[in-house]
């Protein structure tokens, strides 16, 4: 249990597949900062790079992820080659953590999505709150492509949900970083066993504070006449998922501009640049410093699909062109969920050619598009998640 201290401490331990889970996480550590709490991450891979340029003592963990092709997408094949060395790395985090905790004493433990942090947290017997979106696995494999392979793949989701359900379960509250329905931007991962419900609440999609500014002056800032229209491609994921979308989506953002649209491209990569550079008629950025300001000045947000980015742009009324990284079963979900409720349109990566996209572009410019994501705008301002998940950890310290 935590020593008594005049100063609250918080351990925030953040899954590091991606850079969302410490994205999310940043705006409730800044708070707690300057609300007077001591902040400490774990984290692994980039995500570690990220929490450490955001100014906060940060815990490297041993990396943990799923096998990939060699485009970037998901291999069931390669992630079942890996599996002993997952499982080690998860081995490795648990002990980090156990000591880690041991030698901080926090008031709190936080978890984004990270069992080994509340494995440790009750082994310890620390209070722990959960926060987290993705509770059902979506195993990437169309139903058709073999005979009763559909029954195998709900079967074994199942087994995994009510599996991993157990671990959840460690937490003393469960966060749900989504909104209700009819606005669930995650629907079919949003699926917790029945045993868990007496402790989940929906939060709302994590977002940092709004920007009061109008989109006008924003365009302006990025150097564009507040009449041309602002198409903002933002990539996010891991290291190679970046890489391999931005062979595909760079040239195409270069065309965009070509046809008279003003352009933000970000790569997505924290510790790069937050300098900007002209390539042609784009503003390019290695990491932009303020998403906030890019989300202000879009008309469309050209996305992978992540979570977090998605949830920012639904924040700011923006129309959204989803292009899941390929065999990303959440980023497809959410792409499909985006498109049904009509927030904005999905192209399949290997589906994505000149002319799709920018027909695509001509109809999320429409109307239609513009005031449902006006719609989902005022619906995600009656949520504040950092503001609960903030309240959620002060009260175990009243």
């Amino acid at each position: 249990m935590p020593a008594p201290s005049d100063v609250p401490k918080i351990f925030i331990g953040a899954c590091g597949i991606g850079l969302g889970h410490v994205g999310r996480m940043l705006p409730v550590a800044k708070i707690l900062r300057e609300r007077g709490w001591r902040v400490y991450f774990s984290t692994y891979g980039d995500a570690s790079n990220y929490s450490i340029n955001e100014g906060f003592p940060t815990i490297r963990e041993r990396e943990l992820s799923y096998g990939s092709k060699s485009d970037g997408s998901l291999s069931l094949k390669e992630t079942f080659r890996v599996f002993p060395r997952v499982l080690l790395s998860f081995l490795s985090q648990v002990e980090r953590e156990f000591s880690a905790l041991r030698a901080l004493k926090p008031n709190v433990v936080l978890s984004d999505s990270r069992l080994s942090t509340l494995i440790a947290a009750r082994a310890l017997g620390y209070p722990s709150i959960l926060v987290m979106h993705e509770f059902k696995m979506l195993i990437p494999l169309q139903g058709d492509e073999l005979p009763g392979i559909g029954f195998v793949k709900r079967f074994f989701e199942r087994v995994a949900l009510e599996t991993f359900g157990l671990g959840w379960d460690l937490a003393d509250r469960v966060l749900i970083t989504d909104f209700p329905p009819p606005f669930t931007v995650c629907k079919p991962n949003v699926v917790l066993p029945e045993f868990l419900w007496h402790k989940a609440t929906y939060v709302g999609m994590v977002s940092p504070e709004k920007l009061d500014i109008s989109k006008d002056t924003a365009k302006k800032k990025f150097g564009f006449n507040e009449k041309t229209i602002v198409v903002y491609f933002g990539l996010s994921g891991l290291p190679w998922e970046r890489k391999s979308m931005a062979s595909k989506l760079f040239p195409l953002a270069l065309e965009t501009s070509k046809k008279g649209f003003g352009v933000i491209f970000s790569r997505g990569e924290p510790g790069g640049s937050s300098a900007p550079k002209r390539e042609g008629s784009v503003v390019v950025y290695d990491w932009i410093p303020d998403r906030r300001l890019a989300y202000a000045a879009a008309d469309v947000f050209v996305t992978v699909g992540g979570q977090t980015s998605v949830g920012e742009a639904l924040r700011y009324g923006t129309p959204m062109i989803v292009i899941p990284t390929p065999n990303h079963t959440e980023h497809d979900s959410i792409g499909e969920n985006i498109q049904a409720m009509g927030l904005g349109l999905k192209i399949n990566f290997r589906e994505l050619e000149s002319e799709r996209f920018f027909k695509a572009l001509e109809i999320v410019l429409s109307e239609r598009f513009k005031k449902r994501a006006l719609e989902a705008a005022k619906n995600a301002s009656r949520y504040e998640a950092v503001r609960e998940i903030v309240r959620a950890i002060e009260r175990f310290v009243e």
